[in-house]
């Protein structure tokens, strides 16, 4: 499913209007039939009180048509305008004029007192204040309006999307209002579905108001929801490299866990032959854990951490692989820097940079950018700072134009990790993964994705769809082990041993499971 951006919304509806020539006032009549239909089907009609707070744009006056469909099903609606019929214009200014011929109150410019009075014999509050196209932040008298009417505990629907969240980057300006459904129109826009905005909607609904599909489905829409494809069938008559020979360079004095968790979900996600490049004053250790991997002993610094002098061997050794993860848990020495600097300068296969490896490369995107096959990148929001040379308090208002700026600069496929973790393609297509929760957010947690990705490339993935792919089960495997041992205590562990599981469901029950993640959308 594709999202698009607050400006290609209003030309999605330009185009509706002008080149199909559908009438604004069918298109804002579709939309309060739809908004209706919520009402309908989830609360009821017949006997309630509603609350519509209207603003003067069109967001209001879609809460205007509703509020005259309510009422002709029974409902008894009040309208709260922020806003005088002087500043209403086009559709709006016509459903305002047709509702003075019915017996529905209209207040204007109304005080938080009335606003509290009305909130009290309410039953259901529609929010059609501001919509998508809010970019400053909320203060004075609005925010008071919203506060109030979060403060009380009445059923909420949204209209397009909660008053007060951006509509691009899903930041709340100021405040915003807390709804138990939303309801949006067209298509849905990255701010209904990026963290914080996301837990603003409560259940999220669209209806596409009729417009052609060649309008929401259009290719030039660079943002879309992770989808992802099954894996390729296993070989009946396959052995070990069949499946993905997959190398890890990982591993220093007191990271044990990293090594340990990238390598094993490399076999826990299907891939067949895992070999480990470690310090080798850790492999003992590391090989009474996790005996089903190869490892490749590595001379070490005096920080123990791997020396620069590995580079020829490991050279050679990624000759023979599938792919190479490269990162996790390497320190920062100095020389180990140089080693991952030279090595990602000089190999050309298949190559995951993830943990202390974004860090040696930050600020050198020429190292990942002259790579003929995109190299893939996973840093979580600290990490892209350093990458991006941007604030991380800027990264989180707008992370997916600093995510298509990255991605650009280095040439690389880039996972944006956290909530709703973002992908991004070197030529701006940006995917918005949604499986996963708040227990993903654990030490070991990306260590286990770097291994995903290359199991799903050595079986036969491309790039691009491995790395998908890999987001979407890494995610799923966080819910399947949050279900049965909640967000709070999930550690990597464990969603390592609910990895082999996830796999299992994705490749006999592929279907159901992506549906699963799909409901979180109601198209009406």
């Amino acid at each position: 499913m594709k999202l698009v951006t607050v400006l290609q919304a209003a030309e999605m509806d330009r185009t509706a209007i002008e080149d199909y020539t559908v009438p604004e006032i069918i298109l804002m009549e579709n939309a309060a039939n739809a908004a209706c239909r919520i009402v309908r089907e989830k609360y009821r009609i017949e006997g309630n009180n509603f609350l519509i707070l209207c603003g003067s744009g069109n967001n209001g006056g879609d809460g205007l048509a509703l509020a005259r469909l309510l009422y002709s099903e029974g409902g008894a609606p009040l309208i709260l305008m922020n806003g005088q019929p002087d500043q209403l214009r086009g559709s709006t200014l016509e459903n305002f004029r047709i509702l003075q011929n019915y017996p529905i109150e209209i207040i204007h410019r109304f005080s938080k007192e009335r606003l509290i009075k009305e909130l009290e014999d309410t039953d259901i509050i529609i929010d059609a204040l501001l919509g998508t196209g809010l970019s400053r932040e909320i203060t004075g008298e609005l925010k008071i309006f919203i506060e109030t009417v979060n403060s009380v505990n009445k059923p909420v629907l949204s209209i397009d999307i909660p008053t007060g969240i951006n509509g691009d980057t899903g930041q709340i300006m100021g405040t915003a209002v807390r709804a138990g459904k939303t309801i949006s129109f067209g298509a849905l826009k990255p701010g209904n579905i990026l963290y914080p905005g996301f837990s603003y909607n409560g259940d999220l609904h669209l209806s596409r108001i009729s417009f052609p599909p060649e309008i929401y489905d259009s290719n030039t829409f660079s943002i879309e929801i992770n989808q992802c494809l099954p894996l390729p069938p296993r070989d009946p008559a396959g052995h070990k490299k069949s499946f993905g020979n997959i190398l890890t360079i990982s591993g220093a004095r007191a990271y044990y866990g990293a090594p340990l968790l990238a390598a094993s979900a490399v076999l826990k996600s299907g891939g067949g032959f895992s070999r480990l490049a470690a310090p080798k004053s850790m492999i003992p250790v590391l090989a009474s854990k996790i005996p089903e991997v190869v490892f490749i002993p590595m001379e070490e610094t005096d920080q123990q951490s791997i020396a620069l002098s590995n580079l020829p061997l490991l050279l050679k050794e990624a000759k023979e692989t599938d792919a190479v993860i490269i990162g996790p848990g390497l320190s920062l020495n100095n020389a180990t820097s140089k080693l991952i600097q030279d090595f990602i300068s000089t190999y050309r296969g298949f190559l995951i940079v993830d943990g202390d490896a974004l860090s040696a490369v930050a600020g050198k995107s020429e190292l990942i950018a002259s790579r003929s096959i995109p190299a893939i990148l996973t840093p979580h929001m600290g990490e892209m700072s350093r990458l991006c040379r941007y604030p991380v308090e800027e990264i989180q208002k707008d992370p997916i134009r600093v995510l298509k700026e990255c991605s650009s600069e280095y040439k690389a496929i880039i996972v944006l990790k956290g909530a709703h973790s973002l992908i991004g393609l070197p030529d701006g297509t940006v995917f918005i993964n949604t499986s996963g929760n708040s227990g993903l957010g654990t030490a070991g947690s990306g260590d286990i994705l770097t291994g995903i990705i290359g199991a799903f490339y050595g079986l036969g993935l491309s790039g691009a769809e491995a790395v998908k792919s890999a987001v979407f089960i890494h995610g799923a495997a966080g819910d399947l082990a949050a279900e049965k041992l909640g967000q709070d205590g999930l550690t990597a562990s464990d969603i390592l041993e609910a990895l082999a599981l996830t796999v299992k469901e994705f490749r006999e029950n592929y279907e159901s499971l992506i549906e699963k993640y799909d409901k979180i959308i109601h198209e009406v």
